[in-house]
């Protein structure tokens, strides 16, 4: 075999394997991992366990301990958009649409790419019309209080709906396209989470 046909075989193996070399990736083993990526998953599934028995208090406070121990992690984030989604919830006794927002724009407005970013504006966008359907119903509970203090010679017509029976017929309606909304994300959300990358 001539020298010329050797360095060509070196060359051609050399190539080979840089470019199997590139196909492999390696990975730090689980143990190496900073600690919020490795107690990340056990902790939001203890959570979801907490929230499906409905015992929601304790699932916020796992995650809010979990962002305290590991603040600007991006599990920590993620955290936030969990707590959000259960504070939405309307089997929550302690369900609350205000810090549900305020834990959602939080989520959205991180510099870090969140996991959940699409879900989370289609839920801020349902908090926001549940927070303004909410108004709108309280407004529409003081119109018959306004409408009785009307003259007594004013007969309403028992035929025609009045305006606060429309207004509440409408809110109704918004209101159960929110909620199927929020079931089907629920739904989509309540797929057990995939495994970590290893």
């Amino acid at each position: 075999m001539t020298a010329l046909a050797r360095a060509s075989r070196r060359w051609a193996a050399a190539a080979v394997i840089a470019a199997g070399g590139g196909c492999v990736s390696i990975h730090a083993p689980p143990f190496m991992r900073p600690a919020p990526e490795r107690q990340w998953p056990a902790t939001l599934q203890l959570a979801q366990q907490r929230a499906q028995e409905r015992q929601f208090d304790a699932a916020d406070s796992l995650l809010a301990d979990f962002a305290a121990r590991y603040p600007g992690s991006a599990p920590a984030v993620e955290s936030s958009y969990w707590r959000a989604l259960y504070k939405m919830d309307p089997a929550n006794p302690h369900a609350s649409l205000s810090t549900a927002v305020a834990a959602l724009d939080a989520y959205i407005g991180s510099v870090q790419s969140a996991e959940h970013a699409s879900e989370a504006e289609t839920l801020r966008r349902i908090a926001g019309q549940l927070v303004n359907l909410n108004k709108l119903a309280a407004s529409a509970m003081t119109a018959p209080k306004d409408q009785a203090s009307q003259p007594a010679d004013a007969k309403p017509n028992p035929d025609q709906p009045s305006a606060a029976d429309a207004e509440i017929r409408r809110l109704r309606d918004e209101l159960a396209k929110a909620n199927a909304e929020l079931d089907r994300i629920k739904r989509r959300l309540a797929q057990p989470p995939g495994k970590p990358p290893r």
